[in-house]
């Protein structure tokens, strides 16, 4: 770590490719920038920088030196940068937004996780299925399935999974055994629906096969917990987001039905108007989402997938 402040000045030089314009942006005299990167070189016991009157080359050792000390700068900046920032009081209101069923799901453990670290920030949550109006509705960040459909809007993929057919294990053993997606037509179905839509269609793929089916759901719920709770009483297969029913999965509560045949996979986005103008909390609240939210997501979903 002696040698931080001479790499860095090392660095300098190899970007700005001639020790006078590394002098000239470092604010430091000609002379101590050569002999610190001289020093360098007599603690290392190797040549870096190649020198003449006209150019400057990094050496064969010295190429990739250079970029060991790039990637190390940068680790040591964004680890000041953190502890930067949590010593720095991060105040006021952060208002989000979920879609149903996630909200309870992903999103609990990483407030209180923020609220942990940051205990002046007041977080408001606002659960709907619809696409919000950041102005309107006063969001700062939204948390999205799928694509993006206003290109005036950011959005930050921060996992990808798969919805799952499931049923539980004594539905399995009471009804017909399931090998096609066309067997399923002979069971129960529960599938996530909007009012009024009497119709559903599955569409399943295995490496180079695609099947649909068209159906009229035995029951149709727009909220995916509620689906869960049905066919862990046995009521029937049930098409569910494998990180809703993941802790089902893992306690044989339920069991995957056909799981060569996958679902297309689902991206889950945090969405915003933008970096410009984000305030540092939004930006915080970001980053904890993607590291814990990906995190879990990989964790529950993997084994699935």
């Amino acid at each position: 770590m002696r040698n931080l402040n001479a790499m860095a000045i090392f660095v300098e030089v190899v970007r700005a490719g001639s020790f006078s314009s590394a002098a000239k942006k470092l604010g430091m005299p000609l002379s101590t920038v050569s002999r610190k990167v001289s020093d360098l070189e007599s603690h290392l016991g190797v040549k870096l920088l190649e020198r003449t009157t006209r150019s400057l080359r990094l050496t064969e050792v010295g190429a990739p030196y250079a970029n060991q000390c790039e990637r190390a700068l940068q680790e040591f900046e964004e680890a000041e940068r953190l502890i930067a920032e949590r010593q720095t009081d991060v105040t006021g209101v952060l208002r989000i937004s979920t879609p149903p069923n996630l909200a309870d799901i992903l999103f609990t453990t990483i407030i209180e996780t923020f609220q942990a670290s940051y205990p002046k920030a007041a977080v408001r949550v606002f659960v709907t299925e619809r696409n919000i109006d950041f102005v309107q509705d006063g969001v700062d960040l939204a948390f999205r399935v799928g694509q993006l459909s206003d290109s005036s809007l950011v959005a930050r993929k921060i996992a990808t999974y798969r919805h799952l057919l499931v049923a539980s294990p004594d539905y399995l053993q009471s009804h017909d055994a399931i090998h096609e997606p066309s067997d399923l037509l002979q069971h129960g179905l529960i599938a996530f629906g909007a009012w009024g839509h009497h119709e559903q269609t599955w569409t399943l793929l295995k490496v180079s096969r695609t099947k649909s089916i068209r159906f009229s759901p035995k029951l149709s719920v727009n909220d995916y917990s509620a689906i869960e709770r049905v066919a862990i009483r046995h009521q029937g297969v049930a098409e569910i987001p494998s990180i809703i029913c993941a802790a089902g999965l893992r306690h044989n509560a339920l069991v995957e039905v056909l799981p060569d045949w996958q679902f297309r996979p689902v991206d889950l986005q945090a969405v915003h108007t933008g970096t410009k103008n984000m305030s540092k909390m939004i930006r915080l609240f970001l980053d904890a989402s993607i590291a814990h939210l990906g995190e879990q997501v990989r964790a529950e979903s993997g084994a699935n997938q």
